[in-house]
């Protein structure tokens, strides 16, 4: 059985892409069969021809072509990793709800009308239009934006009523699938949360703008000369401001959902945002469900990983404490060593002395008191030294 936790080889590879269709291997991998393919090739694994398995199924013996071998050694990271039968089966589950729910989006979708509505009369929007429609406050590119007062929504002034009119269908059609509009004043967005799976997504209308260099014209340059020679003789006039660069709007309109997970739709030539009505809706909806999927296994991760953190904190502090009851016993067993040398020693000395002759009453006194110490530092026995086992004195206790 190959191990999930490490690259598969390539002979093992080989007999895989031989032995299956190339889209039947792939998500095994958690890989497409381009994907897969394009490893294959790095790694040098020849692929069954088309319709080779066509041709097997039909009764018709194929032959394999060999794998060669490769003149150096393989490219490095690229060998893929086989996923675990849970995260395989974790995945074809989320393919299948997501077809579900996109099958549920279609059948709801087609009741939504696509045509843009004749009057404002949402009050997100209806703000919006009174915040942006004031003629100052705005930038040298025309942008008009306010995304902490009211929606996230960045236009000049000549697309300001067709953004609206779009974000008033947009907003009705996703209405009917559940979803509400919040605007998160402290930190500049517009969310749309969905009631079935409790996400939060954030929407951002803006259109583009072309930046060019700002050519000074002649006048531009007589008003700077005049100016210049004015604030010689009146020091403290403003800086006359003169932009560097020309904006010029496109009318291209885009549309970002989401973070991550995310979807960004964009007009074209042939088609524009408001004939897409139905569907921004039913994308709005699937971008809800991945982003669902994607902060349960977000959450399912941090879990692994607490428990993970836990494990390791457990080891730790078994082995921290397994660390400090061996030092108390190498400790006492230092100990113990040192009392047995004193003994030693002392047995020594007193047969030393014995050969000589009587024990002199010092002799005696002195061989008593290493016994005692070594009584002392022996961990075995239940006595213990009245002068050097007491604790450190404080030298500032007898000042």
């Amino acid at each position: 059985m190959t191990d999930p936790t490490k690259p598969v080889d390539r002979e093992t590879l080989y007999e895989e892409v031989w032995s299956e269709p190339v889209t039947l291997v792939a998500p095994r991998y958690g890989l497409s069969d381009v994907g897969l393919a394009k490893i294959c090739r790095k790694l040098g694994i020849p692929l069954p021809s088309r319709g080779y398995w066509a041709k097997i199924k039909a009764g018709r013996i194929m032959s394999r072509a060999a794998l060669p071998k490769l003149k150096g050694s393989p490219p490095p990271l690229v060998a893929p990793k086989k996923l675990s039968p849970e995260r395989i089966a974790a995945q074809q589950a989320s393919k299948k709800s997501a077809k579900e729910a996109k099958e549920k989006v279609a059948e709801i979708v087609t009741s939504v009308e696509s045509v843009l509505p004749q009057s404002l009369s949402h009050p997100l929007v209806l703000a919006a239009k009174k915040r942006l429609s004031q003629k100052s406050g705005w930038g040298d590119s025309g942008v008009r934006s306010a995304p902490k007062e009211v929606l996230n929504l960045s236009v000049t002034e000549g697309t300001l009523e067709r953004a609206l009119l779009l974000t008033e269908a947009l907003f009705a059609a996703i209405g009917k699938l559940g979803f509400d509009v919040r605007i998160d004043s402290t930190n500049g967005r517009t969310l749309l949360e969905g009631k079935e799976h409790s996400v939060s997504l954030e929407f951002i209308l803006k259109e583009s703008v072309k930046r060019s260099i700002h050519e000074v014209t002649a006048a531009e340059e007589m008003a700077r000369q005049r100016y210049a020679f004015k604030v010689r003789t009146q020091p403290n006039l403003r800086s006359l401001h003169v932009s560097y660069y020309d904006y010029t709007p496109t009318g291209i309109l885009t549309l970002e959902v989401g973070r991550w997970p995310s979807k960004t739709w964009k007009d074209t030539p042939r088609t524009s945002l408001e004939e897409r009505i139905p569907d921004l809706a039913a994308g709005i909806v699937l971008i809800a469900q991945r982003t669902y999927q994607h902060e349960q296994e977000l959450r399912e991760r941090q879990v692994e990983q607490q428990r993970a953190r836990e494990k390791y904190e457990l080891i730790k502090k078994r082995r921290e404490a397994e660390a400090t009851r061996l030092k108390e016993v190498e400790v006492q067993a230092n100990s113990w060593e040192r009392a047995e040398k004193l003994r030693a020693f002392s047995d020594a000395f007193e047969k030393r002395a014995m050969q000589s002759g009587e024990l002199t009453p010092e002799q005696l006194e002195w061989l008593a008191w290493v016994r005692a110490k070594a009584d002392g530092l022996d961990p075995l026995t239940p006595i213990s030294d009245p002068i050097l086992n007491v604790p450190e004195l404080n030298r500032y206790q007898y000042w």
